[in-house]
């Protein structure tokens, strides 16, 4: 039984997995954010490229063409250098965006979008060498290391592979003009670039599934601290007994003053009570003000006598009100007729005259 509440078999509940999120701790992985990283940029590249290119160009021939610089003076350097920044960050800015946006949307549907410091609280046990090496031996640690191993050899793979293809291609552009050379190359590295991410893709999934995986294993919870959490959350189990008895207490105290007012008492004659009150001009319906059983009805018996409220053995009606009307509720139509016979009947006694609506 001690093994059983100490092993790990139960789902974290929401509050353990809100604890843990708020804590900095969630399943992500960065391979999958730096692999869509390059995907962008390979795409951005090749999209936007030819503009880049073009961009680059223009600003070689306008500054690099042999001029007259001898009116050269401060205010024209700081032109030039303007209209240069602007250029390259005109050229620049879309790739930095869609990278930018890239990285954003890999790590909300990953996690999602929250901010937390706890993270940023230094952790001085992150420092003690015996824990660095166990984290590296660890199996964490050892999918990080196949996964380093699997990258490398994957991308110096494709590398290779893609080099050779396109290699005799290249060397026959070198004679061609200097604009189809660099274009042809542009074209092969930015096909390099789509197949590197794509295959780095690949892997990134693996380890996020692996990553996902490791985090819902680690804040598994043992039946123990599900039953300490669920003690926490609903309080302890005597203090909500406790709380529910003062609440009873309050509630029959109440009736208990409810009673001396009321008009008639039914009984059962001594198991049940039933204390009923009219008044025709604020209620639709005579109204049940209090009841009990036991010793309950042996206290709303001694406060009617006390305050000369009637009381009436009527045994069925005494149990149909005690099971299915609560305090401060109407009676039901059906019983109308006998509680109004029995309220007749003591308003003679009692020398009042009053009538149900």
């Amino acid at each position: 039984m001690a093994d059983d509440l100490g092993d790990k078999t139960e789902e974290p509940t929401e509050r353990r997995r809100k604890e843990t999120r708020e804590k900095g701790n969630v399943a992500r992985s960065q391979d999958l954010n730096a692999a869509g990283v390059l995907l962008a940029a390979a795409a951005a590249m090749r999209f936007l490229g030819p503009g880049v290119v073009e961009t680059l160009q223009t600003l070689l021939k306008t500054y690099l063409t042999p001029r007259d610089w001898s009116d050269l003076s401060g205010p024209m350097v700081s032109e030039i250098f303007w209209d240069i920044a602007g250029s390259l960050a005109a050229g620049t800015l879309p790739f930095m965006i869609a990278m930018a946006a890239a990285a954003l949307a890999l790590n909300l549907v990953q996690v999602g979008f929250f901010a937390t410091t706890e993270p940023l609280v230094p952790k001085f046990s992150r420092l003690n060498p015996l824990e660095g090496i166990k984290r590296i031996f660890s199996i964490a640690g050892l999918m990080k290391l196949a996964v380093s191993i699997g990258k490398i050899a994957i991308v110096t793979t494709i590398a290779v592979w893609f080099t050779s293809v396109e290699l005799g291609h290249l060397l026959a552009t070198v004679n061609y003009d200097t604009a189809v050379f660099f274009a042809d190359l542009g074209s092969s590295m930015v096909t390099l670039a789509f197949q590197l991410a794509a295959a780095l893709v690949i892997l990134a999934l693996l380890d996020y599934g692996f990553q996902l995986w490791k985090f819902n294993k680690d804040i598994m919870m043992t039946k123990q601290e599900v039953r300490d959490e669920m003690k926490n959350m609903e309080g302890d189990p005597l203090i909500r007994q406790r709380r529910r008895d003062a609440h009873r207490k309050l509630a029959t105290a109440q009736q208990m003053r409810q009673v001396q007012d009321a008009d008639v008492v039914v009984t059962n004659p001594t198991e049940l009570a039933v204390a009923i009150k009219y008044d025709a001009e604020t209620m639709n319906a005579p109204v049940v003000v209090a009841k009990g059983a036991g010793h309950l009805a042996a206290r709303i018996r001694q406060i009617a006598a006390e305050h000369g409220v009637p009381i009436v053995e009527k045994k069925p009606l005494a149990q149909v009100l005690y099971k299915n009307v609560k305090p401060g509720m109407p009676i039901p139509a059906e019983l109308y007729e006998t509680v109004a016979e029995i309220l007749a009947y003591v308003y003679r006694l009692s020398g009042k005259a009053r009538e149900m609506r």
